[in-house]
C-alpha cells in the first residue's frame, strides 16, 4: 500500500518500525527505487534552480545519494556535505563523492576545505539571494512531511541557525516504506518542504 496504515505516539516505535522496513528492501529493488527518486529529484524544478546543494551523505540503507552527488557536480552544481562536530553539524565543500571518508558513527564524511558559511561570506555576487537545495535523510515520516530522524538532533539545529540571506528549499529523500501515517513530532521539528520518494513527491 502506498502508505503504512499505522499511526504512532512513540518516536523510538516509529523509527524502529520504519527503519526494519527500509532494511528489509532487497537490494535490487533498492537499485531501482534509488534511480527512481534521484530521477525526481533532478527533475524538481527546485534543482534546476539551485546553484548550492546540501547533501547527505547515504549510509547503510538509506536512499543512495552518491549518483546523485555525481550528477550535481556534472550539472555544474556547488556541492556541501555534513561534519558532525560534537552536537553540532556542518557543511563543507567536496568536489567528488571520493573526498568522503568515515566519520562520525561510520558515516562518510568530508575532509575540511570551505565550509558552506565560508563560502558563502566570500560569494562574488551578495545582491541575490542563494538559492540552496538540502538532501535531508530521515527514519520515519508521515503525510503532512512531518519527520523523525535518528535521535541526534542536528538537522533540526543547522536549519534553526539557517542564514536568511539564502533561498532554501529542503527535499527528504525516502523509500515509500518509511511513510507511517502518523508520527509524533514537536513544535521544534523542521518540515522538509517536499518528501521525495519512489512513488509519490509528498508536498
Amino acid at each position: 500500500m502506498a502508505y503504512r496504515e499505522l499511526g504512532f505516539t512513540d518516536k523510538k516505535a516509529a523509527r524502529d518500525c520504519a527503519l526494519a522496513a527500509r532494511d528489509g528492501i532487497a537490494a535490487q529493488d533498492k537499485a531501482v527505487y534509488d534511480a527512481a527518486i534521484g530521477q525526481a529529484v533532478i527533475d524538481m524544478q527546485e534543482y534546476r534552480d539551485a546553484e548550492v546543494i546540501l547533501a547527505y551523505a547515504s549510509y547503510r540503507s538509506e536512499v543512495d545519494t552518491l549518483g546523485l552527488m555525481r550528477r550535481a557536480l556534472q550539472d555544474g552544481k556547488l556541492l556541501f556535505a555534513p561534519k558532525v562536530a560534537g552536537r553540532d553539524m556542518e557543511f563543507w565543500r567536496i568536489t567528488a563523492p571520493e573526498d568522503l571518508r568515515a566519520g562520525y558513527r561510520g558515516i562518510p564524511e568530508p575532509r575540511a576545505h570551505v565550509s558552506f558559511p565560508e563560502w558563502l561570506a566570500g560569494r562574488e555576487d551578495r545582491t541575490r539571494p542563494c538559492r540552496v537545495m538540502m538532501w535531508m535523510p530521515g527514519a520515519a515520516f508521515d503525510r503532512e512531511r512531518h519527520r523523525i530522524g535518528y535521535g541526534g538532533g542536528f538537522y533540526d539545529r543547522y536549519l534553526a541557525g539557517f542564514s536568511p540571506r539564502c533561498r532554501l528549499f529542503v527535499a527528504a529523500l525516502a523509500y515509500d516504506c518509511q511513510i507511517l501515517e502518523k508520527i509524533p513530532h514537536e513544535a521544534h521539528d523542521r518540515k522538509p518542504d517536499r518528501i521525495v520518494t519512489e512513488k509519490h513527491i509528498i508536498a
